[in-house]
């Protein structure tokens, strides 16, 4: 009776760390309140910007589709990143040489998980709210490289 139970548990851990390793492959923002927004875009676009160039970089943000395309996060996003100098191609413009730059906000835990891809470079940070219900960084981003296409 123990075997089953075994190969089930593995095989639930080794379907985790794919899902895991996987990154995302469109945006998806959940959660994100209006008083929010502006504090993950300052952080996101914050950390965007010590990783590349932005008077020399465009930016074609993945912006979520369907139900959650009229999230309060990415407009203020959007905002943010051109305010500090980047290009951003708006949804559907022509850009070839845009680096696309994918979000993932979902709530975990009293807080918010915030991931993000841009250049071959994935991060993720956990937000958390303090007493007063405000977001605060809970954790400094966390970086994985990936391997070059």
């Amino acid at each position: 009776m123990r075997h089953p139970l075994h190969a089930a548990v593995i095989g639930a851990m080794l379907l985790l760390s794919g899902c895991a390793g996987v990154g995302p492959r469109s945006s998806y923002v959940e959660a994100v309140t209006p008083a929010d927004a502006p504090v993950l875009a300052a952080d996101i676009a914050g950390f965007v910007a010590e990783r590349l160039p932005a008077a020399a970089t465009t930016l074609a943000l993945d912006a979520p589709a369907g139900e959650l395309a009229s999230d309060s996060l990415t407009p203020v996003l959007r905002d943010e990143l051109r305010r500090i100098g980047f290009g951003v191609a708006d949804a559907g413009q022509n850009a070839p040489s845009a680096l696309p730059l994918r979000y993932l906000v979902t709530p975990l835990d009293a807080g918010v998980l915030v991931r993000l891809q841009v250049d071959r470079t994935t991060a993720s940070r956990l937000w958390l709210r303090n007493s007063a219900g405000t977001l605060q960084a809970g954790s400094p981003f966390t970086v994985r490289e990936d391997a070059a296409e």
